[in-house]
This record gives C-alpha cells, structure tokens and sequence, in this order.
C-alpha cells in the first residue's frame, strides 16, 4: 500500500470550504449544496463493497509504553454508542484522543459476509488511533478476527476481558477470561499475536487487554464490607498480578483496567458500573509495579479535570479511560487535544470541573458541519447507512448543548451555546430533508420530533438513560 491512497481517505480530500454564517439563508444554502454535490463526485467512483475499506494501518504511530512519552487519553468501548459514525464525530472534536469501537464478537467477525463485515469493522474516520476490541474465548475463532480486523487498519486490536455476565447468547468471554487465573486469556492473546506476525504489514499493532481489577460471582462476594480498602486491594492485587503476568508473557503490550470487580451474575450491567467500588489505589499500585507496561485507568472518570488530576497523582499511569462522560458531553473534547496532551503533568488542577467548561464554537460548529455536509449526506447518497445511525452522534450532542444552555455556570458562555445549538439545529434540519426528499425544514420543534422519530424511540430512551446515569455519577463521585 505504499505510496497508495485509500479510497476511504480519498473520501476526505474534499475541498475546505465551509457555508459562512452571514445572515443570507439562500447564500448558506447554496454554499452548501455546493460542498454536497463535490462530495457526490468524490465518491462516484467507489462502490460500497471493498471500496471503503482501509487495508492499511493509521499513519499514527502505536502507543508507546513508557511514562517518559505523553499521556493518553482513550474514549472507551461502549455497545449501541461507539459505532463507526459516533466515532467520526468525535474524531472532529479531539485529534489526539484514542477512540474504541464497539466489543465485536469474535465469532460473528469470523462468519460475517463482506457486505456485513464492512458494517462491524469499518473505521470510524482515517486519521487518528483507533482501537478494536473483540470478545471471545476461543483461540483460533479470536484469531481469525484478528486478521479480518488487520485489514481494515486499526492501530491496536484489544480483547475483552472486563465485561461482566457475558457467558449468555455467545459464549463464555469477557471477564469470565480473568477466572482460574487468566490461563484461557493468555492462551486467546498468544493466538492473537500469532496472528498478527503473519500479516507483514501490520507487525506493528499491538495486542492489548482491557479488563478488572478483579471477578467475583454475585453481588454478596463483592470485597470490602468486613474489611478496609488496603486489605480489599491486597486481596485483589496477587491474581490481578498474575493475569497482568500471564497476559503480558502472551504478548499484550498494554492494559486498560476498569477499576471495579466484575460481578458475573445477578447483577445488571448498569449496576456493574456503580455496585462495586472503586479501586483506584489498587491499580496505581499495579501501574508503579509494572512501570515497564502501559497501565490505562477506566471507571469512574468524569471530566478532564478530574483525568488530569489521576494522571497527576500517580506518573507511572499511562492514560485514561472515560466512556460516558465523553459521550454526554461530546464537546469538552474539544479541550482533549490542548489540556490533556499540551500540557506537563505537573500543574496543580484545583478544580476538577474547571476544564472542558465553556463551549469552543467555531470549533464545535466545525465539527457539525463537517460531519453532517462532509460525512452524513455522503453516507447517505451512497446508502452506506440509515439516517437514523447517521443521527444518533447529533442527537446527543443536541442533549449536550442543551444540558449547557439549562446551566447556570454557563451564563458567561450562554450566547456561544445557544448560536451553536441553533446551527446544529439547522444543520440537522437539512439532513433530515436530504434522507426525506422534502422542503427544508427551520422550525426547531419539528427537527427535534423528526430527530427522535429518526433515532427511534429504543435509542432516544437509552441515551437518557446513559445522560441521566452519567450526570449523576459525575455529581456523585462515584461514576
């Protein structure tokens, strides 16, 4: 592929010009219309099959294990939220972030048609790193997604083994994987890297794990109330060492350890994320003893601040993971980029809220222009995807925007939010008409009923369900 373009890159070499904002709605539309029609031509000449594909590795660099180089941070995986489109759109808000797929099952990458494969593994955007993270427990089955996956040219392919009460509707995987101390786990890696030798390109990427600080069966074994947290973690700290231990003998080169025990039964995946308590301690104390392994927090993360202040307070960490927070209020990663990786991890953060407050809106109307005119009509006209999957990245961060207009501490910020609202609203508006054939719609109420008629009722109920746990966890502190 050397010297190659891929087609999907190709598909972002779109002339820049962007629709100015200068009161004139014909002129507006018609600059726009204009960057529509330029797109169709980009991309007429590709068909859907095989043309979208990315059959080579990121330019970026791999993450690099060694606390002398930046921090990183990483927007986890999370089901029905982190697909391919909700990825593009972030990718337009944060440079620099590390951004997961959704978990894929292994054995439904391996018995995938091409037409289906290209929907579980396409990137969300070329540039940037991106990780995929497959579920599974049987070596050869893992394997051979793995190789699938290399051809579509992630930076890092990532094995779940933190996802809890997963053994149900197929197979026994996830944080099932950290039982009798890892040794299927490893076996599974071993097989990954294996695997990932044989592809000439791509010795490169990385095989990586994400998974808990521990496993335990029902909601009665969970550790701690008989017991301080310094006994709980000494506890937990020997078979998590010896999974990291295991693991990183296979061939993992870094670990992102959500700092909750997985209860594995009786126990709903929301409760999973808020039920157990965090051990924060336990895996800094694992960060400073494997210093020569990349160590990711996940669980519990709030706000940039709050990752600064983790990052801070123990240097041996490598990043962290945050994946609901991003997810309710997509724009404070615009401050990803300049606060978390333009920065020397030695300032004192005094308030863990201060960063990622007010709203950047040149760069976040950027953003939704781009997305929208650039990506979703594209996506659209080539019937790559519905509306409504185009849709759901918008209507979240419509929830964000007005989550910002209904807060007080964002007065000083109020007409910045509200104009870009107004254009996220408008240019939503359009999509919506572009799906339907129809006249432009400008009324805001219509575009909100037709937003949420497009995501459909399952989906809207979900993201308010996330928002609503989100902000709760954040208030609370416990995430």
């Amino acid at each position: 592929m050397d010297g190659e373009i891929s087609p999907y890159c190709a598909a972002h070499c779109v002339p820049s010009e962007s629709p100015e904002r200068d009161g004139n709605p014909k002129r507006h539309r018609k600059l726009k219309n204009e960057i529509r029609e330029k797109t169709k031509k980009v991309m007429s000449g590709f068909k859907l099959l095989g043309a979208m594909r990315v059959i080579a590795p990121s330019h970026f660099s791999p993450i690099i294990c060694s606390t002398a180089q930046r921090k990183e941070f990483h927007v986890a995986p999370m089901r029905d939220y982190t697909d391919r489109h909700q990825r593009h759109f972030t990718r337009l808000l944060t440079k620099k972030a590390v951004l997961w797929s959704e978990m894929e099952k292994a054995n439904a990458v391996s018995n995938a048609s091409d037409r289906k494969l290209e929907s579980l593994l396409r990137r969300g955007h070329s540039d940037g790193y991106e990780v995929l993270q497959l579920g599974g427990n049987d070596p050869e089955e893992v394997a051979a997604a793995t190789a699938l996956a290399l051809t579509f040219g992630y930076d890092s392919i990532n094995l779940n083994c933190g996802c809890p009460a997963v053994e149900t509707g197929g197979g026994d995987f996830g944080a099932s994987l950290m039982r009798e101390g890892g040794d299927n786990a490893a076996a599974v890696v071993e097989a990954m890297v294996r695997e990932v030798g044989k592809a000439a390109n791509h010795k490169q990427v990385p095989v990586t794990i994400k998974c808990r600080v521990g496993v335990c069966e029902t909601i009665d074994d969970i550790l701690g109330a008989d017991a301080s947290a310094e006994q709980v973690d000494e506890v937990l700290a020997e078979p998590l060492r010896k999974f990291i231990e295991k693991c990183k003998n296979a061939g993992a080169e870094s670990f992102v350890i959500h700092a909750r025990q997985a209860v594995m039964a009786g126990v709903t995946p929301k409760n999973n994320r808020n039920v157990p308590p965090l051990r924060y301690e336990l895996v800094t104390e694992i960060a400073k003893e494997f210093r020569d392994t990349c160590i990711t927090l996940n669980g519990g993360v709030g706000s940039i601040g709050e990752s600064l202040k983790i990052i801070d307070s123990t240097k041996e960490l490598s990043g962290i993971q945050a994946g609901r927070w991003p997810l309710y209020k997509p724009f404070d990663l615009l401050d990803i980029d300049e606060e978390f990786y333009n920065r020397t991890f030695d300032a004192d953060i005094n308030d863990s809220n201060a960063l990622g407050g007010l709203l950047h809106s040149s760069n976040a109307t950027d953003a939704i222009e781009q997305y929208v005119f650039r990506y979703a009509v594209r996506g659209l006209d080539n019937g790559e995807a519905t509306v409504g999957a185009l849709a759901r990245p918008l209507l979240l961060a419509l929830s964000d925007l007005d989550d910002r207009v209904a807060c007080d501490d964002e007065r000083d910020n109020m007409s910045a939010v509200v104009e870009t609202r107004d254009f996220l609203l408008e240019c939503v508006g359009e999509l919506l008409d572009c799906a339907h054939g129809g006249s432009e719609t400008t009324d805001p109420k219509r575009i909100r009923k037709a937003l949420a008629k497009a995501v459909g009722k399952k989906v809207v109920g979900k993201q308010r369900g996330t928002r609503a746990e989100a902000a709760a966890s954040t208030s609370s502190g416990v995430g």
